[in-house]
């Protein structure tokens, strides 16, 4: 009983390889941009480039996709003698999230204690990450039909934003 359980164990195990070898696996790589119509090439959703940046990666204080989008408020420099202002950089649309408020500090020159000039504003930061678009690279993928699709290519990319101001010397 044994030998006829292990033949027939033997028997299953070598069709379900070769049925997993049958079936064509999808298939992704990196591809020269050059050589593909520019029109072949789709773009990824919202949703998906979101997938990609990972959990945490979109700060709603500090980042936005959409021009229309808001900004959540943040309080800051409350009681502090520096100064600053938000300025709102527009990335490009090779950058997602695409829209970045920096904060820029207004050094008026006296405006640290104590007023003598040894202590100034300096900016605070804080580094994040955002997808930029490859300009040479697109991903082609081959799904299992045989199907051959081309989509942008993101790569993560850290860049600092400024989010405060402080006196120090």
């Amino acid at each position: 009983m044994s030998a006829l359980r292990f033949l027939l164990i033997l028997l299953l195990s070598a069709i379900h390889s070769q049925l997993s070898f049958a079936r064509p696996r999808p298939k992704a790589r990196e591809v020269f941009k050059f050589s593909v119509d520019e029109s072949q090439i789709k773009s990824l959703t919202e949703r998906e480039l979101l997938e990609i940046l990972g959990e945490g990666g979109l700060s709603p204080e500090y980042m936005k996709i959409n021009s229309s989008n808001v900004f959540t408020h943040v309080d800051r420099n409350q009681g502090q003698a520096c100064k600053s202002v938000e300025v709102v950089e527009d990335l490009s649309e090779d950058y997602f999230p695409r829209y970045v408020k920096n904060v820029v500090c207004v050094d008026t020159g006296n405006t640290c204690k104590p007023s003598d000039g040894s202590f100034s504003c300096f900016k605070t930061t804080i580094v994040k990450h955002v997808l930029k678009k490859e300009d040479r690279y697109v991903l082609q993928h081959e799904d299992e039909s045989g199907k051959i699709e081309y989509y942008d290519r993101w790569r993560r990319h850290d860049i600092e934003i400024g989010v405060g101001c402080e006196c120090s010397n």
